[in-house]
């Protein structure tokens, strides 16, 4: 979730030569990529548990990584927060987040795997952000851009048709009801489209308002608070206390390798280009079939094969604005 708000923030580009703009370019840009796919990876290992409790505990990293920061911004006696109404913004775009992208997003993951999951939710986010920024933010659209929303569309269309084909390990039945798999692609297609909901409205709420560690706490605390009753309510006090360890262990990974990953995406766009940076981790929904396929014996198939190249391939050919530049502070 945390890449789709890089985008909402303002960036401002750093005194580097082109030369080690490049080079460290790149070296954040890997990072993104891997930190992100490792994040999903750990998420694959806990489909077992709650999703919800899953989507509770990735947030903790998060509010305890920026936290600190935010109170020695305050100690200086800097504004923290922008005005209430960007706040409330970005409270009720983080409870969209939460919801409809992160617990529905595990969910999915339990059903279809990762290697379906991540393409599903990329290519969802990349149409419904061109399509939202048209409608909401008046932002033009190409014929390369819809060349490439017409290639992800076909892509999740395939993705769809090999999601019937799947294997007894990407599911806890025994055989893979037709009606839960169809469920389960709907699930990530919604995952993106909500986050990509939640990247524009931050961007068109919060564009040179708030800093990249208000908006980051902002959506983290409000999935922290509004996840814990939720939990409660649904597996009880005593099952969120006997959580097996190395399951809890691998939720907490999954938070801190998402923040890893949003903090070097961020650096990155600061350095080099939104096309280059966006090439990189593009690269992460290959990783991630290939972890599926790998780690997790998730089936391989030529329509899986397919769907996930022409992911890329729409991710590449994605022309993406400019980012406007302003002095505004990125911390």
């Amino acid at each position: 979730m945390n890449k789709l708000l890089a985008s909402s923030t303002t960036i401002t580009r750093q005194p580097l030569s082109s030369h080690s703009a490049a080079l460290w370019g790149t070296i954040y840009g890997a990072i993104t990529a891997v930190g992100y796919t490792a994040a999903n990876i750990c998420l694959r290992s806990v489909t077992d548990c709650d999703p919800v409790w899953v989507s509770c505990i990735k947030t903790i990293p998060t509010v305890v990584g920026v936290a600190p920061w935010l109170i020695v911004r305050w100690s200086r006696g800097e504004r923290v927060f922008p005005p209430l109404p960007i706040v409330a913004t970005l409270l009720a775009a983080g409870l969209l987040g939460q919801f409809g992208g992160n617990v529905v997003f595990q969910w999915a993951l339990g059903i279809i795997g990762i290697a379906l999951t991540v393409p599903l939710c990329m290519g969802m986010i990349i149409i419904a952000s061109a399509v939202l920024g048209r409608i909401l933010l008046h932002e033009s659209v190409t014929s390369r851009t819809a060349a490439a929303l017409a290639v992800l569309l076909a892509a999740i269309w395939i993705l769809s048709l090999g999601a019937q084909g799947l294997s007894d390990s990407t599911t806890n039945l025994e055989t893979a009801s037709p009606w839960l798999v169809t469920a389960a692609v709907t699930a990530g297609c919604v995952a993106g489209f909500s986050y990509s909901v939640l990247g524009v409205t931050i961007r068109r709420a919060v564009l040179g308002v708030s800093t990249v560690s208000a908006t980051t706490f902002c959506v983290a605390i409000v999935g922290l608070v509004s996840l814990t009753p939720l939990t409660v309510y649904r597996i009880g006090v005593t099952e969120m206390i006997q959580t097996d360890r190395a399951d809890l262990a691998m939720m907490v990974l999954a938070g801190v390798f998402n923040l890893i990953a949003f903090l070097a995406l961020t650096r990155a766009l600061q350095i080099t280009s939104l096309v280059y940076v966006n090439a990189l981790n593009a690269s992460q929904v290959a990783m991630a079939s290939v972890a599926g396929i790998v780690l997790f014996q998730e089936q391989a198939s030529p329509a899986l094969t397919l769907g996930v190249s022409l992911t890329v391939v729409g991710l590449l050919i994605m022309p993406r604005h400019k980012r406007i530049e302003e002095p505004a502070s990125t911390s």
